[in-house]
């Protein structure tokens, strides 16, 4: 309806909250790429990139839980971490797919904006648990590398812009 203008600032602190929650989930998705990568590379062969279903073109269309599944056998996640991990696919499914057509209702009045906007918080909090629990599974399979971690970004950073 062109005329009509629609003040959405009050909607802006969950409009940020949403936005740094999917770049986590793309901290995530990134962490098991740069995994999957090292695997590949540590194991002199033993692993090929079929393995985990082909290129980087390929994992990176994959599902973040299908390329969880891929790794964790791989890597050996303890039960511990299993659970942060699918926690945070949970959330991670919850923000990106659901959270705008099931929490519409709690964005038209401040108190339920608060409410939506804690939830939001939280389930970032599960996703930085997974991400905490992936850094230490790449800063391990880094120093198995035998590179310190600026070498690593810049061979990473050289790979994906080719």
């Amino acid at each position: 309806m062109p005329g009509i203008k629609i003040d959405t600032t009050p909607l802006n602190p969950i409009y940020l909250e949403m936005g740094a929650a999917v770049q986590d989930c793309q901290r995530i998705e990134l962490y098991i790429s740069f995994i999957v990568t090292l695997l590949i590379e540590l194991s002199d062969g033993a692993l090929t990139e079929e393995e985990f279903s082909g290129s980087m073109e390929i994992l990176g269309s994959q599902t973040m839980g299908r390329l969880m599944e891929e790794i964790k056998e791989k890597v050996g996640f303890n039960d511990q971490a299993v659970h942060a991990l699918r926690l945070a696919l949970k959330a991670r499914n919850f923000l990106i797919h659901r959270f705008y057509n099931e929490r519409s209702d709690l964005l038209l009045t401040g108190e339920g904006r608060e409410k939506a906007l804690r939830e939001v918080r939280s389930k970032r909090a599960t996703l930085n648990a997974a991400n905490a629990v992936l850094d230490s599974v790449m800063k391990d399979l880094v120093r198995l590398k035998g590179i310190d971690l600026e070498q690593f970004k810049t061979e990473l950073e050289e790979r994906f812009e080719s």
